[in-house]
């Protein structure tokens, strides 16, 4: 049986909800039927060495600029015309629209390879508004088998985009509800941090605009003095976000963690009191119209029982059900956040009841091994 190949120009090491969905699905896969063409980066040794799949590591460009997204394209682009000429692979699956949708396209004009794409939110605003990266994008989706979307928010972004509606299928991001479980706070932490009998508050995401770590802090100021705010990440917004805190006087109750291993997710998980992330619309920036695809960590924290607040904006609103396994919040709103994450402090019983039905959902619906059957019927 020929096997089909994913091109996953995010896939860990790289830490993104991208390229966790890509590793926590294809090695819950047959690795008969499937290979894998990633970076190659530190440390993927040792990762690929622990997972059944078949890597085949190229080296890319890792950076932003025009430059590095040229050399990351054409580079994938050579790779999987090889692949495809010496390898036959049954189908392709294009990680990103752009960057391997091409080699997918190619492929199938010069071998007959049918190819699906990945897509996860906002590409149409950042990607398509016209000229040629517009036409190209068209292009790649019209002559794709399938189009696979993170959420119904990412499906209706495409459908009005033109694609057609036969031609979408929905697979969530999900979670491993064995790792991702509830467990008491970890004492270490809590003695490192300085936080004992404090109440606290966790965002864990890259530090950008639309991730709404600027409104927590906020916040902060008009929430009781014991509570605390942990920040698990890295990015451009850090040193804004350093300012905002200084500039509220609230820097003795703010930590910056900084990169959060995968090792230490849960335990981090397990800290907190409430999930906090309200997200929303990024704007001003040249990331404008960045939105929220779906937004993996709500659902690791409530698989660890957390109660979870987030924006009503983009696919959060799928991710966290409003009034069942968490809040939505006007994202904008520094009053309806406060009042969440209030509420979930002082009404200990609706908090715990959130995070457990947040819990039973995942087991039934957003467990990876659920999720891997739907990708297992299109390899």
């Amino acid at each position: 049986m020929a096997s089909s190949i994913l091109i996953a120009n995010d896939y860990p090491p790289i830490t993104s909800g991208i390229a966790t969905v890509f590793y926590e699905i294809w090695r819950r896969l047959p690795p008969e039927q499937t290979r894998v063409l990633a970076p190659k980066m530190p440390k993927t040794q040792q990762i690929d060495a622990s997972c059944p799949t078949r890597i085949k590591r190229i080296r890319l460009p890792l950076g932003e600029s025009g430059i590095a997204k040229l050399l990351k394209t054409t580079r994938t682009l050579q790779w999987t015309l090889v692949q495809g000429l010496f390898n036959r692979p049954s189908r392709i699956h294009c990680g990103q629209v752009i960057s391997s949708g091409i080699a997918g396209l190619l492929c199938k004009k010069l071998y007959g390879i049918p190819y699906v794409t990945w897509v996860y939110g906002s590409e149409t605003a950042r990607l398509a508004q016209g000229g040629k990266s517009a036409n190209l994008m068209r292009k790649v989706l019209e002559e794709s088998e399938w189009i696979i979307t993170n959420s119904n928010m990412t499906s209706e972004e495409f459908l009005s985009f033109g694609v057609p509606k036969e031609k979408i299928r929905r697979v969530y991001p999900g979670v491993d509800p064995e790792r991702f479980a509830p467990t008491p706070k970890n004492q270490d932490w809590i003695d490192k941090l300085e936080i004992q009998d404090k109440r606290i508050l966790l965002t864990v995401a890259r530090l950008d605009q639309r991730k709404g770590h600027d409104k927590v802090l906020q916040a902060l100021p008009h929430l009781p003095d014991d509570v605390v705010y942990l920040i698990g990440g890295t990015g451009r917004e850090e040193p804004r976000l350093r300012q905002i805190a200084s500039d509220l006087n609230i820097e003795d109750r703010v930590h910056f963690l900084g990169f959060v291993t995968d090792e230490d997710l849960p335990t981090l998980y397990n800290l907190c009191d409430v999930f906090v992330m309200p997200n929303r619309v990024t704007e001003g920036t040249a990331l404008a119209g960045d939105i929220e695809g779906f937004g993996i960590t709500f659902i690791e924290a409530g698989s660890c029982e957390k109660p979870v607040i987030a924006g009503r904006s983009g696919g959060a609103v799928e991710a966290v059900l409003d009034g069942q396994t968490g809040l939505l919040v006007d994202p904008t709103s520094e009053t309806e956040i406060v009042e969440a994450i209030l509420r979930f402090l002082d009404e200990p019983d609706f908090a715990k009841k959130m995070g457990q039905q947040a819990r039973q959902r995942i087991q039934k619906e957003l467990d990876w091994r659920i999720l891997a059957k739907l990708v297992e019927d299109i390899l």
